[in-house]
């Protein structure tokens, strides 16, 4: 504040010196920077103000030499300099008290978002021609093993000059940002000291600090000063920019721009871009300075993705706008708003009204639909058992069909035990068998026994309206029941019956007792089919798993003379048979009884001679115990 004061007081001295009748201080003091500068020896007095990140001696000891320039150069006028902080530069902007602001990337992105400052030219730096050509350094001393990369800052003490320094903070911060150090929350101490930068170098390498950020340049000055050793100093994050004369830790950004404030008189402005864009690297100005002239006004994008990126500057907080300035401005919009406002709150009792007559038709006919379901549920319903009772009626019918199939799958479980117990008298005949073997035959007449029953009492339960109970199964159990019981017919007719089963099949879910029954009737067909050739006749049982792992098959495979053209279409057909004294239901309730375990039959001829009938049948789920089907 002390120094604000200040350089009011000095401007009015030298306003008043110039011409003691013109009020331009006082215009200055209250901010007004259109009001008519004084004469200064027949001169318009043109004022710039300068960001003082070195400190006051030193900006003008840096910029007085150009604003001689611009003396020299544009007729009619006197340029003046006047070094400021941060927010002292923020506080003339607001108030227009200047004509022109020298400042870094940051602050003038703020002040162009914010008060429309313009840029009119650019800074060239020396030795280095990119259009980006500002960055910041980060160090620490070069002593410190305990601090290497900028990870290595937490909670560590750091200082920065402030924290909307663009130079003095910012870049470092978006540096620290990008390896996952938030410098508010991870570091052990934030300092902010403020202007001149050099003091942060002095508090790295005293130690009062554990490392700290200043822009470019500030180290090579000090070195060059002879006031710091560069050795003594690390440098954090380093980038290697062909070209760039500086020690870098960030980003580059364009360099400090040459701006104007809404207010000045564009004939002006032109007047001192064509004088900043003839000075050339070897003017005085220029080398007191320490750069290279002046380039048209560059590109500031990257300034403004860091502060997108941060979230600061016109990204972060929004500008406080007065409501009055608002009516002021858009007042003609605000009553076409009200007008728009009331037509839709008009337009919205209406809809209402409607909604709600709407709504009453709609509740009324929801209530007619309601009774129309019901009403259909109803019939469906009636029509359900209706369905069910000729269903009952269609299997009762079907009795008499399935007689003769039924009298052949009794035959077979009757047949073996006929088999075994003749077998057995006859060797107990000759005294040749053993208690062992006996209890062996006994225990298989029993089973098979138990198995004629079972298919009765599955007839019966289909008559009755009984449900299939399906079980969690192994295919390969129930392959080497069947063979066992058709070995003996086997042997009987001269064939061989031979089993390739695959050791690693999953269980299946299906009625045991109906799935054997299928597979006898399979190698039943295969030994009668096998009766019409001449040589040795053969059946191969083999079990696999599916394509898909999610079913398994069972093939029975005959060397037979295979089926006629036209018979494969028919074969699975009620009634249809190729033998003399068949019924034709074999297949047919073969097929019935896979697809009722949700599987599926089919044949394939061979074709060097012989038939395969082959069902697949789903894989059970894991767990799966008895389900009803």
């Amino acid at each position: 504040m002390v120094k604000t004061i200040c350089i009011w007081v000095l401007l009015c001295a030298i306003s008043v010196a110039a011409t003691p009748s013109v009020g331009w201080a006082e215009a200055l003091e209250k901010g007004d920077a259109s009001a008519p500068a004084p004469a200064y020896d027949a001169r318009k007095v043109v004022t710039i103000a300068v960001l003082a990140f070195r400190g006051e001696d030193a900006a003008i000891r840096k910029w007085q030499p150009t604003a001689d320039y611009l003396s020299s150069q544009v007729p009619g006028y006197v340029f003046r300099i006047v070094t400021l902080s941060l927010a002292e530069m923020t506080d003339v902007v607001e108030k227009g008290s200047v004509d022109f602001i020298l400042t870094n990337p940051g602050n003038y992105v703020e002040h162009e978002a914010r008060h429309g400052v313009v840029r009119i030219a650019t800074l060239k730096p020396l030795g280095f021609r990119s259009t980006a050509s500002i960055g910041a350094v980060i160090i620490s001393r070069a002593d410190r093993t305990d601090i290497e990369t900028l990870k290595d800052l937490r909670k560590k003490r750091f200082m920065a000059i402030r924290e909307d320094a663009f130079g003095g903070f910012q870049m470092a911060w978006r540096e620290m940002q990008s390896q996952g150090i938030d410098p508010f929350d991870d570091l052990g101490e934030l300092i902010f000291a403020g202007f001149p930068q050099d003091d942060i170098v002095h508090a790295v390498l005293s130690g009062e600090v554990d490392a700290g950020t200043c822009r470019t340049g500030v180290l090579e000055n000090l070195a060059d000063e002879g006031r710091i050793d560069l050795n003594q100093i690390r440098i954090l994050n380093p980038q290697n920019i062909p070209g760039f004369p500086y020690a870098l830790s960030t980003r580059l950004y364009p360099e400090w721009p040459f701006a104007q404030l809404k207010n000045t008189p564009e004939g002006l402005s032109q007047k001192v871009v064509v004088a900043l864009l003839s000075m050339g690297g070897e003017h005085p100005a220029a080398q007191s300075g320490g750069y290279a002239g002046w380039t048209v006004p560059l590109d500031y994008q990257p300034v403004h993705d860091l502060f997108r990126e941060l979230h600061i500057g016109p990204y972060g907080a929004p500008v406080n706008i007065r409501l009055s300035d608002l009516v002021d401005q858009y007042w003609h919009w605000a009553l076409f708003a009200g007008v728009l406002v009331g037509v839709g709150v008009l337009w919205v009792v209406r809809v209402e009204h409607l909604v709600g007559q709407r709504t009453s038709e709609l509740s009324a006919a929801n209530t007619a639909l309601e009774n129309q379901i019901v009403e259909r549920k109803r019939a469906e319903d009636i029509a359900r058992e209706r369905q069910n009772e000729l269903a009952h009626v269609s299997r009762v019918n079907t009795m008499g069909e399935l007689t003769a199939s039924l009298a052949h799958e009794i035959n077979q479980p009757l047949a073996a035990i006929a088999n075994y117990a003749t077998g057995s008298v006859r060797r107990i005949d000759r005294d040749n068998i053993q208690t062992a073997d006996l209890k062996t035959v006994l225990s298989t007449i029993a089973r098979e026994a138990e198995r004629a029953g079972e298919v009765i009492r599955r007839v019966r339960d289909l008559v009755r309206k009984g449900e299939v109970r399906l079980t969690q199964l192994e295919l390969n159990a129930i392959v080497r029941e069947a063979v066992e019981i058709s070995s003996p017919q086997a042997r009987h007719h001269g064939v061989t019956l031979l089993v390739s089963l695959d050791d690693d099949l999953p269980p299946i879910l299906a009625d045991k007792v109906q799935v054997e029954q299928v597979l006898l009737n399979l190698i039943g067909n295969g030994l009668e089919a096998l009766q019409k050739i001449n040589g040795p006749g053969m059946i191969t049982v083999t079990t696999a798993r599916g394509a898909d792992g999610k079913e398994v098959i069972c093939s029975v495979t005959d060397n037979g003379m295979g089926l006629r053209d036209g018979v494969r279409d028919k074969i699975f057909e009620p009634f249809y048979t190729t033998k003399s004294n068949g019924m034709g239901m074999g297949l047919s309730i073969s097929r019935s009884i896979i697809e009722a375990s949700g599987g599926r039959l089919w044949c394939e001829p061979i074709p060097q001679g012989g038939t395969t009938f082959a069902f697949a049948l789903p894989c059970s789920q894991i767990g799966g115990d008895d389900h009803g089907g």
